[in-house]
């Protein structure tokens, strides 16, 4: 049995967000979901949490491409917050623009606060293999 999960979705695409935080719901039902639709909505929501001693997000699945804050500076200005924490939390980049050959795949494996790359469409396996 897998022990129950926040998850964090920063995401401009409300159909995506949608999607996923509705897979999480229907197949991992005990996990909870936030969602924002960009960096600086998200930094805003985690500092408040921070704030008001909430609980944090176990994960987030951070898209790269959003208007006002891409993923890029929010992990920049997370990073900052990061340390004022204790909890460990993992960062998964998910994207369809990144690919194989590009500078942000690179980013994404050399940077420490990522803890991987997962390609849109998300699966339903992929999810539960993160929240499990």
């Amino acid at each position: 049995m897998s022990k129950t999960k926040s998850v964090c979705i920063i995401d401009d695409d409300k159909v995506y967000t949608f999607g996923v935080k509705k897979i999480i719901k229907s197949h991992l039902p005990e996990n909870d979901v936030i969602t924002y639709e960009n960096g600086k909505k998200a930094l805003e929501g985690i500092k408040e949490m921070i704030d008001s001693g909430s609980e944090l997000p176990d994960l987030i699945l951070l898209d790269i491409d959003m208007p006002e804050m891409n993923g890029w500076d929010f992990l920049k200005e997370f990073d900052k917050i990061r340390s004022t924490v204790e909890k460990n939390i993992e960062i998964f980049v998910i994207s369809s623009r990144v690919n194989t050959n590009t500078e942000d795949l690179y980013k994404i494996e050399w940077d420490e606060k990522v803890s991987d790359f997962i390609k849109k469409p998300v699966q339903v396996e992929a999810l539960k293999k993160l929240l499990s």
